[in-house]
């Protein structure tokens, strides 16, 4: 994997621990939004060429280089999924919408049971999952373990164990948790690239 891509992941990850948006990150750090999406996306190598660049961005986070080495290490040494055969028919196009693009092997549809996700996806709608694409941090994906049950998070990262988020809601207000999940336990772990409303 390309390092840049793996420097902006991991500062992608550290926002993220952040609870700040790209807008916010990026004003906090004194530049613009687009420079900013261009850094997590590897597409500009100053973040990864320019120690300046590089510390100035991070502080402003409130992270050292230290923690911005740490996510790149877990990064880099991302273990593979286990996955199964669970490739389903593909989409058609309905209603009017050109769905060209999901008309393949390696979709499938599930039904999401919990405002784990939402406002991303509410109980009640339905998804379309990518069951051949590796997800990428900040991306709503079904987990499906081993047993058979598939849960909806936010995917975080992956090392010797898979984390993810997930909302919880008390009685006073909403607080995010951050989950540990034993990669034993995991047949697959997919993106979520459609979703629908509920219904």
């Amino acid at each position: 994997m390309d390092k840049a891509l793996i420097y902006g992941q991991a500062l992608a990850q550290l926002r993220m621990r952040a609870r700040l948006s790209q807008d916010k990150a990026a004003e906090a750090a004194g530049t613009s939004q687009p420079t900013w999406a261009r850094y997590e996306s590897g597409e500009s190598r100053a973040f990864l060429d320019r120690l300046a660049v590089r510390s100035k961005v991070v502080r402003a986070l409130g992270f050292t280089l230290r923690d911005l080495e740490a996510e790149v290490e877990l990064l880099a040494t991302d273990m593979s999924y286990a996955t199964e055969d669970t490739t389903g028919p593909g989409l058609s196009a309905s209603a009017g919408v050109d769905l060209t693009a999901f008309n393949r092997a390696g979709l499938q549809q599930v039904r999401i049971d919990t405002n784990e996700l939402s406002p991303y996806v509410r109980a009640g709608a339905f998804a379309i999952c990518d069951t051949e694409r590796p997800p990428k941090p900040g991306e709503g994906v079904i987990v499906r373990l081993r047993d058979g049950r598939s849960l909806p998070r936010f995917y975080l990262r992956q090392a010797a164990e898979l984390w993810v988020e997930r909302l919880v809601a008390e009685e006073s207000a909403h607080r995010w948790v951050t989950e540990t999940l034993s990669m034993a336990d995991i047949a697959g772990v997919y993106p979520i690239v459609l979703r629908s409303e509920s219904e």
